[in-house]
């Protein structure tokens, strides 16, 4: 079951789906996510469900052909899941040190925590590549 959530979870984000409706069927009301400074967030960011939604809309803004391939998946004895992978997006514009038409990539760490059947704490580690 937690499998299938990330997995609906995952493809939600790849197609940077910003509809609440369809996250709620994955995401706790009382969701935090937490990414740690990289590249791109130089301070550890709190996430609730509304931001990650807003954070999705800002990407979609700005990138396109998000994916994300998992290399790995671990399920724990608690019922915590991680997973590593490769997500990568296209620049639409020139934006900070990106330009349009370059590919952004990061290796993503990800840990899921679950309550009542849905994400409810998620930690994102992302190491992204120069650019």
């Amino acid at each position: 079951m937690p499998l299938a959530v990330i997995n609906t979870y995952f493809a939600l984000v790849d197609a940077f789906e910003t509809d609440a409706a369809a996250y709620a069927a994955v995401l706790h009301p009382e969701v935090v996510q937490t990414e740690y400074p990289n590249t791109i967030y130089k301070t550890l960011q709190h996430r609730t469900f509304s931001e990650i939604i807003d954070n999705l809309r800002i990407a979609r803004e700005l990138l396109r052909d998000p994916q994300f391939d998992v290399t790995h998946t671990q399920v724990c004895a608690d019922g915590v899941v991680l997973v590593e992978g490769l997500w990568q997006a296209t620049a639409i514009n020139d934006v900070g040190p990106l330009l349009r038409g370059q590919r952004l990539a990061a290796q993503l760490c990800l840990i899921f925590e679950f309550k009542d059947g849905k994400i409810f704490r998620q930690r994102r580690y992302p190491c992204y590549e120069s650019f």
